[in-house]
């Protein structure tokens, strides 16, 4: 079911907002038709597997209102732009704690947006897209985000995977309360990561070294992300499921953990 009022404020009418930016488009000249693969899985089942042909970066959805887009989410991406423009070519920033902090934001917002593809299978829970509105930066307890460089291959993959998972013995949750998002532009592979359980935390995951992965959020002192490991579209998969894979094998409609 499409949206009917802001996933912010609530407010009306809706507007629609691009996925990933339009400027990227236009930056990278890019005019040909791209083939494009979105998949989702939820409780450990693939739900949705598609594939298309469309230009790239012009997939809008119409979720948000006219104060929030042209407002503080305009803000969002003019602040993360020039940051963009760097990684999406895989030059390499040293990224300071401001930096991190505006990147993760704009990352935490793209993922809360790609949620209104299909709003009925949100991903992000309602808690942590508030705490977004209301102070303009990712929950700092439950949420990591983490970057990556991808060679190129599809340059706006997007998958996602919500986890309804609760405590033995506790009724069913009613939203997703662990999730993972990974996003590419061009070749930058940003990664979303959010829990509501405190039992469930993804610090410190034991990534492959050639993953070369570097995690902005929580932000530190600084990051010397220089691109030079990439990702390949294999490689970019095993990095989409390796945090679900730290949970185990879990098949049971709702997983309890012990």
């Amino acid at each position: 079911m499409a949206s009917k009022a802001c996933i912010f404020c609530g407010g009306t009418p809706l507007t629609r907002e691009h996925l990933w930016p339009d400027w990227l488009r236009r930056e990278l000249e890019i005019k040909a038709g791209f083939d494009w693969r979105m998949q989702q899985e939820s409780d450990g089942t693939t739900t949705r597997d598609q594939a298309w042909t469309a230009p790239p970066f012009n997939q809008q959805v119409k979720a948000v209102c006219a104060r929030c887009n042209n407002g503080w989410m305009s803000e969002i991406e003019s602040a993360a732009k020039p940051i963009l423009q760097a990684l999406v070519r895989a030059e390499g920033r040293q990224l300071h704690r401001r930096m991190q902090r505006t990147l993760a934001t704009w990352a935490f917002l793209k993922a809360c947006i790609f949620d209104e593809l299909h709003p009925a299978e949100r991903t992000v829970p309602e808690a942590h897209r508030q705490f977004l509105y209301e102070h303009k930066e990712p929950p700092p307890d439950g949420v990591w985000i983490r970057v990556a460089t991808y060679e190129a291959r599809d340059i706006g993959h997007y998958a996602y995977q919500g986890i309804r998972l609760g405590k033995r013995g506790e009724p069913e949750p009613a939203e997703v309360t662990v999730y993972f998002v990974t996003m590419t532009a061009v070749a930058l592979v940003l990664q979303v990561t959010g829990s509501l359980l405190d039992e469930w935390r993804f610090k410190d995951v034991p990534y492959p070294d050639e993953f070369a992965v570097a995690e902005i959020w929580p932000s530190s002192a600084r990051v010397d992300f220089k691109q030079r490991n990439l990702l390949t579209h294999e490689t970019l998969i095993g990095f989409t499921k390796a945090l679900y894979n730290v949970m185990g094998s879990l098949t049971a409609p709702v997983p309890r953990p012990l």
